[in-house]
């Protein structure tokens, strides 16, 4: 007969370096896992701070559309008009108080030199804006 013969092969204990890997994989895999939700979160409260700009936005572009509304309607010449004649008390002027000068007949060929100059640092007196970079200054009034 044949004998039957069984290897047996003895197990090999465990090593230490084999705790040490199970240990540093699993940390690993904790590090990353933590990694993935944090950005996660993350994500989610950026896209919740983009909704709330969003409508910050939105009502800031109603605001906006209203206030040119009221600067037209403020602006309309009737109200100024109405203004100036109710609480000034401006009037409308007389005809003949009324002087109509030709602007084409006056350039510097038919003016004297030293009235152009005076009219020239009269238009500078007048509207400094361009020279000078006055800074508009906001006027409180009661309208």
């Amino acid at each position: 007969m044949t004998e039957l013969k069984f290897f047996y092969r003895p197990k090999k204990p465990f090593k230490k370096y084999s705790y040490k890997t199970f240990l540093l994989s699993l940390l690993l895999i904790v590090f990353f896992l933590t990694l993935y939700v944090w950005q996660r979160v993350t994500v989610i409260k950026l896209l919740k701070e983009m909704e709330e700009l969003k409508e910050v936005l939105a009502q800031q572009e109603k605001k906006y559309k209203y206030l040119n509304l009221e600067i037209t309607k403020l602006s309309s010449i009737e109200r100024i008009e109405k203004i100036a004649q109710e609480k000034l008390g401006l009037i409308y002027p007389m005809r003949e108080r009324i002087i109509y000068v030709d602007v084409g007949k006056l350039n510097r060929s038919t003016l004297p030199g030293d009235l152009w100059v005076k009219l020239k640092n009269l238009g500078k007196k007048l509207y400094p804006f361009e020279e000078r970079g006055v800074q508009a200054k906001e006027i409180k009034h009661d309208l």
